[in-house]
């Protein structure tokens, strides 16, 4: 194990240490952890904004596991920080110095695992240099047992970084282990966070403060837990984030990169017609079935006027099973973590397709350091004519159910004459197009790059998402090896995830 003082950074502060750890006494021998209630609200700390005039900004943290073999992830975070920002500015146009701020939060583990650190961080900064000067102080080293302080990680995001009301907020995880408390076996801290911190509280929390958390699971040692995969996966949808299985470090920057992209493109539609959607599904009796049929008719409506966003296209990654999506549902109905363990099903099998473990097992798990983004390159404006946009009146109503990692096609479309919110008003002409709501639709960055009509990016992974792509888009057979960057038709999935943020962030749910 590493000296305790090797990774600690002047600029970064330390959130929990083993010396103030109150929950064992100080004998050699430590007695049974007395957990206190847990904690049921966040008072986040937001602050005025400085970003341009425009009032487009982001808000991104990093929370990094530092501990066993991350430090080929650490690596490439470190590396590629300075190329990701100037990418996410670039692609989004933005120009302000303070438009991106970028913090970190770094864990270990709870003692006795660990007797460095539980969690350090360094605060929300636009000087991308002092970023990366902090990551270059961290190691990863120990960690005890296989579960980590994944959830101290996770509140530290929301007890001490300060975000900005009007930013874009996201959060990316990356790490290769489960949080305690969630029935692994060989799990030392079975009752979970002992500051009394629950994951499901603290993604509720983001998700109606309008954070979005994305979950870069490193593989394929995460799905090597039995109930991991589906933990995280109920994470990411309640707070309409993306779950990205990563088989290589060499792609972390470009995953996180496609990622905050169209996670803005999502911002963007949330602002223009949140409100309707979380009233919609107040009318349908505020459920996750309620949601899900709002879901389909908001893409529906959205293809109508051929709305266009960024998307991530990944390949099937994790073998469906009818257990893993029970899974991700009960996660996500539970209260805490202790609720829901006692009803996990086992899933038989391995997780990972067997398809994407040959093809990712053949790249091999290296990190080459210095690898580069791809560049950006201007493209031709995507044409209407492309857009599959074609509504069958006759095609009858697909039955709603409730949204899964596991859903694989887009229901049949049909044209929804009842939906008062969605059709009370005349196209709002003055806005340079239609609107689902007449209200006016709200810019996009300029494009071009990893995203565009001629802009295929061709990747070596083998896939992240953890479920086929749920829209109609056909080229997706010709390049089901590789995850692709590009602009296309709106997904039924990116539906999904617009409404379940709407809810949330109505604080309906």
């Amino acid at each position: 194990m590493d000296d305790e003082m090797d990774d600690y950074s002047s600029t970064g502060s330390v959130g929990s240490s083993y010396y103030s750890y109150s929950y064992y006494n100080r004998s050699s021998t430590p007695s049974t952890p007395v957990r206190p209630p847990p904690i049921t609200k966040y008072d986040i700390k937001f602050v005025e904004g400085t970003g341009s005039s425009r009032g487009k900004c982001i808000d991104l943290a990093f929370i990094l596991d530092c501990t066993g073999s991350m430090q080929k992830y650490i690596n490439s975070v470190r590396d590629h920080i300075t190329g990701i920002c100037d990418m996410i500015r670039g692609e989004e146009g933005l120009n302000g110095p303070d438009d991106l701020q970028v913090a970190v939060v770094n864990y270990r583990d709870h003692p006795p695992q660990d007797s460095t650190y539980v969690y350090k961080f360094h605060p929300f900064t636009s000087d991308i240099p002092k970023v990366q000067e902090y990551l270059k102080g961290l190691t990863a080293s120990g960690g005890g047992d296989g579960p980590e302080a994944v959830t101290a990680g996770m509140a530290a995001t929301l007890t001490e970084l300060e975000w900005r009301r009007e930013a874009a907020k996201m959060v990316v995880l990356i790490a290769d282990a489960p949080p305690h408390g969630i029935g692994e076996g060989g799990d030392q801290i079975k009752g979970g966070d002992p500051d009394g911190h629950d994951p499901l509280v603290i993604a509720r929390t983001m998700a109606q403060n309008g954070i979005t958390f994305f979950m870069v699971a490193c593989e394929d040692t995460l799905s090597g837990y039995s109930h991991a995969v589906d933990f995280f996966q109920a994470i990411c949808n309640m707070t309409s984030g993306v779950m990205l299985p990563l088989t290589t470090a060499d792609l972390l920057a470009t995953t996180i990169v496609g990622s905050v992209l169209e996670n803005m493109d999502m911002e963007r539609l949330i602002a223009e017609i949140g409100v309707e959607v979380a009233q919609r599904i107040r009318q349908k009796g505020e459920t996750m079935e309620s949601v899900e049929e709002v879901a389909q008719e908001l893409h529906e409506r959205l293809l109508l006027r051929n709305e266009q966003t960024k998307q991530v296209h990944l390949p099937e990654v994790y073998a469906v099973h009818e257990n893993a999506k029970k899974n991700v549902s009960t996660w996500m109905n539970a209260q805490y973590i202790g609720d829901a363990v006692p009803n996990i099903l086992h899933v038989p099998g391995k997780r990972l397709t067997e398809k994407f473990r040959r093809q990712n097992y053949s790249a091999g798990f290296g990190y080459v350091p210095g690898g580069r983004l791809p560049p950006r390159k201007v493209s031709a404006p995507i044409s209407s004519t492309t857009s599959s946009t074609i509504i069958s009146p006759e095609v009858p109503p697909t039955p709603s159910s409730p949204p899964t990692a596991g859903s694989a096609a887009s229901p049949p479309r049909r044209i929804v004459s009842d939906f008062k919110p969605f059709g009370a008003t005349s196209p709002d002409k003055s806005a340079g197009g239609l609107s689902v709501f007449g209200a006016p639709m709200l810019p996009t960055g300029p494009g071009g790059g990893m995203f565009g009509s001629a802009g295929k990016t061709p990747l070596v992974n083998g896939g992240m998402r953890g479920s086929s792509m749920d829209d109609d888009d056909e080229d997706d057979e010709d390049d089901e090896s590789g995850t692709r960057l590009k602009k296309d038709n709106i997904s039924l999935d990116q539906a999904r995830r617009i409404a379940t943020q709407a809810v949330f962030r109505a604080g309906r749910f």
